[in-house]
């Protein structure tokens, strides 16, 4: 990651009225790549060391109330890669999604879906459907290959390509394909943004499906993994209350059960 890329998760962790200063960004350049003395960082700039400490003391309380967590000099690299692995960012193109809702009636259904497309966010609603048809394969891509939201653009990470967009894991890539069969309407790994107890944050289910005028979540549940409760609470105080987790090896060995199943207790909820 370049300090250009972790300047810009900053940036959208930081509200409007806490963006860095110029001197808090040289810091914040200087010590990611690698200076660790403000005596050095002075040296290079045209300010005094006791001036480039008390910025620095403001850059890192600052930091660590946005991030959650104690930021300072010696770890602001790994506090950024813990956030990205917590919140999936995704620090390049992000999917525009184009759907066709004739017909659908979205009434009661309240969702604002993020988007930091570098291109035109604008989207048809009417007549936009993605029919391509592509494979899926297992491979890591570069972030201007595929761009739906959510999933991180990283030649570190392993990501699957179908019909392009990004999934984690093939488990998603065969439920993915099972709903593309059933003409279901649904959003893979799109972030949402909703209220929680510490304000308006994002959250980032598996899939988001619409069917018969309702909203549910599809979660792919490995054995290693804790169920988000948390979160599902906040979806359900949203008017999202059916959340339904499904076993991964079932996910790849019965995936058109598992969404045929989802559909039925999603119809009936």
């Amino acid at each position: 990651m370049t300090v250009d890329e972790a300047l810009a998760i900053v940036e959208t962790v930081l509200d409007d009225d806490e963006q860095l200063n110029d001197v808090q960004e040289l810091i914040f350049k200087q010590c990611w790549e690698g200076r660790q003395s403000y005596e050095e960082i002075a040296k290079l700039s045209k300010y005094d060391d006791e001036y480039i400490k008390a910025a620095g003391y403001k850059l890192w309380k600052l930091l660590s109330d946005a991030f959650d967590e104690k930021v300072k000099k010696s770890n602001i690299k790994a506090v950024i890669k813990r956030y990205l692995r917590r919140h999936q960012v995704t620090l390049h193109r992000t999917q525009v999604i184009g759907v066709n809702l004739s017909g659908a009636n979205l009434s009661g259904s309240r969702v604002l879906f993020a988007n930091l497309s570098e291109s035109d966010s604008s989207a048809d609603l009417h007549g936009a459907i993605i029919t391509d048809n592509k494979t899926a394969s297992d491979e890591i891509i570069k972030a201007e290959d595929a761009n739906n939201q959510g999933i991180l653009s990283s030649i570190e990470e392993r990501i699957y390509h179908w019909n392009d967009l990004r999934f984690h894991s093939q488990e998603q890539v065969k439920i993915a394909e099972a709903l593309d069969r059933t003409n279901t309407l649904f959003f893979p790994n799109s972030k949402a943004r909703l209220t929680t107890p510490a304000g308006r944050q994002n959250q980032e289910p598996d899939f988001l499906i619409f069917h018969q005028g309702k909203w549910g979540i599809l979660e792919i549940w490995h054995p290693d993994t804790q169920k988000d409760e948390t979160r599902d609470r906040l979806f359900a105080s949203h008017g999202i209350s059916i959340i339904h987790y499904c076993d991964a090896n079932r996910c790849t060995e019965e995936p058109d059960r598992i969404v045929r199943e989802f559909l039925d207790i999603l119809s009936q909820g």
